[in-house]
């Protein structure tokens, strides 16, 4: 009875893996961790973590653990260290959940450039979660670098912005882990490797998660 939990399952990336998720009928049972309500599904479990997303972690087994929480500068009113609780501490505190109850395989949703030693905090910080997980020495964990993601958000970030705009002629010439990249097509590569996530450590670029998402990677 395979089992999965996505964090951030309202936002961009993690709303499609759990409509895609909950589309199959492969996964026994899914969790959405999530500080809000969501609509009934025979297969959906929540567990509601309000104010602290970690407090409605349960002690429970599942399988497969996706990780797509992040926010943005503007969000959080500029504030760092409320960006590095969402982008960092959240996410470690998931992996320590999921390292303390066995579970086989993590997958997180991280980004290009992701680098602990960078001078640019976004970057920073999603290094320095990346470095956090692989600390945990789980079974298996997959790292996504996305660059620019598209899909209806309610707002944009600056450089997705600049992304969007270039899309229709000069993202051809872009080099290739920086080619925008459709959200459910991120969505898919998640649970891809959900379902075989093997062991060890492995990182995933542009077009690894097209073909992973069973995309052409020519285009």
């Amino acid at each position: 009875m395979p089992s999965l939990l996505i964090a951030g399952a309202t936002g961009l990336v993690g709303r499609s893996a759990l409509e895609q998720a909950l589309a199959d009928p492969g996964w026994d049972r899914v969790v959405a961790l999530v500080r809000k309500p969501l609509a009934p599904h025979p297969r959906l479990e929540v567990w509601m973590g309000d104010p602290d997303l970690l407090s409605g972690l349960r002690p429970q087994y599942v399988d497969a653990v996706l990780i797509a929480l992040g926010t943005t500068m503007r969000q959080v009113g500029g504030d760092r260290a409320r960006f590095r609780h969402v982008d960092h501490d959240l996410v470690l505190g998931i992996g320590r959940w999921a390292r303390a109850l066995g579970v086989p395989m993590c997958g997180v949703v991280s980004a290009v450039g992701a680098d602990a030693r960078s001078a640019f905090f976004y970057n920073r910080v999603k290094g320095e979660m990346e470095a956090g997980l692989r600390a945990l020495d789980l079974p298996a964990l997959h790292v996504f670098h996305p660059s620019i993601l598209t899909g209806p958000r309610t707002e944009l970030r600056l450089g997705e912005r600049i992304g969007i705009g270039l899309m229709g002629g000069l993202a051809p010439l872009l080099p290739d882990r920086y080619k925008p990249m459709p959200h459910d097509v991120l969505a898919s590569a998640l649970l891809h490797a959900a379902r075989h996530p093997g062991t060890g450590v492995h990182v995933h670029h542009h077009a690894a998660i097209r073909r992973m998402a069973g995309q052409n990677t020519t285009d």
